[in-house]
C-alpha cells in the first residue's frame, strides 16, 4: 500500500548542484551520498528491478546523473559475470567521476565512457544513440513536471528499459531526511536531503509523467523505507 501523502511536490534547487566539483563541501556531500545509498539499500533495489526487467544481458547502459560513478561500479561488480563486456556511459553535468570507479569498471570487463553535459542537450543529439538500458538514481526528483515529461520523452525514445530509484515523498522519509546527521552527513547533505524528500514521488506520479504511447509496460512502486521507483519496459524489448 502507498502511504497517504497530501502535500504536493515541491522542487527547489539543491545546494550541491550549485557547488564547484572541487569545493570541499561538495566532496563531502558526495561521500555522504555513498553512505545514503547504502542506508537506503539502493543497490539491492536496482538489482532486484533489473533481474525482473532483463531477459538477456544488456550491451549498452547509460546512467544519468552518475555522480562519482561508485554506484555503477558496485552494480557492475555484482553483474559482470552475467553481463559481460557491457559498454557503460556515465553522464553528469559536472566532471566528478572518480578514476578509481573507471578503473574498477575496466577491471570487471566493462568499457566505461564519461560524458559531461546537460542531460537534455545530450539526449537530443543524434549521436546519443540507442541504449539497452537507462538508469537514474536520486536524479529524476530534480525536475519539475514540465521538465520531467520532457526528460521521460527523450528517454523513451532512446532505450528499451528505464529504471529510476528516487526519494519517496512520505512522512517516514521526511523524518529520515532530518536524521541524516546521525550517519555523519555534513551541512549540505542535511539541507539537501529534506529538499529531496519534498521533491520526491508517491503513488503514480512518475507513471503520469511518462509518454502516453503504446508499447510500454510501467511498474511504479515504493521500495524499502525511503525509496520510490519506476521500471519502464518496452513491450517485446
Amino acid at each position: 500500500m502507498y502511504e497517504q501523502q497530501t502535500r504536493p511536490r515541491r522542487v527547489r534547487a539543491e545546494t550541491l548542484d550549485a557547488l564547484d566539483a572541487d569545493n570541499p563541501a561538495a566532496q563531502r556531500s558526495r561521500r555522504d551520498l555513498r553512505r545514503l545509498h547504502r542506508v537506503m539499500g539502493t543497490l539491492s533495489i536496482v538489482l532486484g528491478a533489473l533481474d525482473v526487467a532483463t531477459a538477456r544481458p544488456p550491451q549498452r547502459i547509460l546512467e544519468l546523473g552518475a555522480g562519482d560513478g561508485s554506484l555503477m561500479l558496485r552494480l557492475a561488480q555484482h553483474r559482470a559475470m552475467r553481463w559481460p563486456g557491457v559498454a557503460v556511459t556515465l553522464l553528469d553535468r559536472q566532471s566528478v567521476i572518480q578514476p578509481a570507479a573507471l578503473a574498477g569498471l575496466r577491471a570487471v570487463g566493462w568499457t566505461p565512457s564519461v560524458v559531461t553535459a546537460d542531460v537534455f542537450e545530450w539526449l537530443q543529439q543524434p549521436q546519443a544513440g540507442q541504449w539497452d538500458m537507462v538508469l537514474a538514481h536520486l536524479f529524476v526528483h530534480h525536475f519539475a513536471p514540465p521538465e520531467l515529461s520532457r526528460l521521460f520523452g527523450a528517454i523513451a525514445a532512446s532505450t528499451q528499459i528505464f529504471f529510476c530509484c528516487e526519494p519517496r515523498r512520505s512522512t517516514v522519509s521526511l523524518v529520515g531526511s532530518y536524521s541524516v546527521g546521525l550517519i555523519g552527513a555534513g551541512p549540505v547533505t542535511r539541507k539537501d536531503a529534506v529538499l529531496s524528500v519534498h521533491a520526491g514521488f508517491h503513488g503514480r506520479e512518475l507513471t503520469a509523467a511518462w509518454p502516453q504511447v503504446p508499447g510500454w509496460q510501467l511498474d511504479e512502486y515504493p521500495a524499502r523505507l525511503f525509496s520510490h521507483c519506476l521500471l519502464a519496459r518496452r513491450s517485446g524489448g
